[in-house]
């Protein structure tokens, strides 16, 4: 049965926003092997890039559908949630990295909690087993005082955390978070410089 103009309409209008969405974003393939080549873990490699090309497509999503209001700080929400644990995920390889080649520096990684008062069980086998019940923040501070990423970024990967806190609503009416466009772009930058930064980093690992 032949369509009717509105059906056709309709799809026409749908693959054309689809075409815009993908359009000038990398794919997850070429994001693996670009931007997360210096990740360690093969499986964290591919969910890193999953993830970056989902929170690209959505902003891509947004610009389509011309949101704006409640819809796109619902965009912005998302993106942000996404950008922040593309952030803690590939901090945590990093650190792992940095405790298998011993150069971890200062006295965070040492401890479990920011506030430096239970000891850090270190498994040695597998650090990354120890890595993953560690906050945010601990990431951050570790990657910071271990010379993986510099101050400037260290505070812009701290507002990400912030923001990402925020989801929980009772503490976003506290701090009269409002989600807007400008948030959802600092967080990308931030993503892509803890990229830039990182590789550096490895890339000069003996």
């Amino acid at each position: 049965m032949t369509k009717s103009i509105q059906e056709q309409f309709g799809q026409e209008l749908i693959d054309a926003v689809a075409r815009f969405a993908k359009k000038e974003i990398d794919t997850p393939a070429q994001l693996e092997l670009e931007e997360f080549k210096h990740v360690s873990d093969i499986k964290l490699k591919k969910a890193l890039a999953e993830t970056l090309y989902g929170a690209r497509w959505l902003y891509k999503l947004g610009l389509a559908l011309l949101a704006n209001g409640n819809e796109q700080s619902a965009h912005v929400r998302v993106q942000v949630i996404d950008y922040a644990s593309i952030c803690e995920a590939l901090l945590a390889d990093m650190i792992a990295q940095a405790h298998i080649s011993g150069k971890l520096l200062g006295t965070q990684y040492q401890f479990f909690d920011v506030r430096q008062k239970r000891p850090m069980n270190w498994a040695v086998a597998d650090p990354t087993a120890s890595i993953h019940k560690t906050t945010f923040e601990w990431r951050i501070k570790v990657a910071e005082e271990s010379k993986i990423i510099d101050s400037k970024l260290a505070t812009n990967l701290h507002t990400i955390r912030n923001n990402r806190n925020s989801v929980h609503l009772t503490l976003k009416i506290r701090e009269g978070v409002t989600y807007f466009s400008g948030m959802a772009k600092r967080s990308h930058t931030a993503v892509y410089e803890l990229i830039k930064q990182t590789q550096k980093w490895v890339a000069a690992l003996p």
